[in-house]
């Protein structure tokens, strides 16, 4: 039995799916993979286009007829958890209706730091793509990727094109890799996951940790002179800004936020374990 946060509101609207597969724009040489193929309707889709379309599929009974309905069509169709297999290798690119619930986990896998993803575009609820796009407020998740990709949403979906119909709003979610993408992720997502998860009122009194007194009299000006407060208030570009200048000092500095990231990784999971428990 397939736990309830991998099922799925699956798209109908078959002349829609086809205008937003052709306008992927994807050519027959691209490596695409679709998360929860469910009956195959998006693979079917995307193998018109490319000649390497990966399908994944947990659900057994959905894989059946996955298989059925695309024994016909060179797709390689897995039945596995798509969390728990290995990425391609090579560059390559998404297009899928994923599970909603699955969303952070499924977009923390395909952009992790070995990910060799160029584009994705995904089925998610619009709440979701807010948190990763960083909008109304920033957030510590969009400020750490937005260093290696970039997040727009493509259009918004018609919730009555889903069965079952969902509660909320779907947009499709567009991931750009970046061309000089910042190339040491590792430290500044444990830079930014420090900064965030701190407990100081101010934010000034968290960067004074970890930044010199020098540099903190360029950054605390800049700050009181735009009024932020908090970390969520302060924008992207300025985390990689001041991040630069993060880099230079030395591993006193350095060592205080190293495995941030992976600490506060854990414990975010422990916390999710028991809320679905609690179910």
């Amino acid at each position: 039995m397939v736990d309830i946060c991998y099922s799925q509101n699956f798209y109908k609207n078959a002349n829609h799916l086809k205008e937003m597969v052709k306008n992927a724009s994807f050519s027959s040489d691209d490596i695409v993979l679709d998360i929860g193929a469910g009956k195959g309707v998006i693979a079917q889709e995307l193998s018109k286009y490319s000649d390497n379309v990966t399908a994944f599929e947990l659900d057994t009974k959905y894989f059946r007829e996955l298989t059925k309905n695309l024994s016909s069509l060179p797709i390689k169709l897995i039945n596995d958890d798509f969390l728990l297999t290995n990425l391609p290798t090579k560059d390559f690119k998404i297009f899928s209706n994923i599970p909603f619930a699955l969303t952070s986990e499924i977009i923390n896998k395909i952009t992790a730091i070995d990910s060799s993803l160029i584009e994705a575009f995904l089925f998610v609820q619009e709440e979701a793509a807010d948190r990763f796009l960083g909008e109304p407020f920033n957030t510590q998740i969009a400020t750490i990727l937005s260093s290696r990709y970039t997040f727009s949403i493509v259009e918004e979906l018609d919730r009555y094109d889903f069965s079952p119909v969902p509660s909320v709003d779907i947009v499709l979610l567009k991931i750009v890799k970046r061309e000089n993408p910042e190339v040491e992720f590792e430290l500044y997502r444990d830079f930014v996951s420090y900064i965030f998860n701190q407990t100081n009122r101010f934010v000034i009194d968290t960067l004074k940790k970890i930044f010199t007194e020098k540099q903190m009299k360029y950054i605390k000006k800049y700050l009181l002179e735009k009024g932020y407060n908090t970390p969520s208030d302060i924008p992207r570009r300025y985390y990689l800004e001041i991040f630069q200048y993060f880099k230079m000092n030395g591993d006193n500095y350095k060592k205080k936020v190293r495995g941030y990231y992976q600490k506060h990784t854990e414990q975010h999971s422990k916390r999710e374990k028991v809320n679905r428990t609690r179910i």
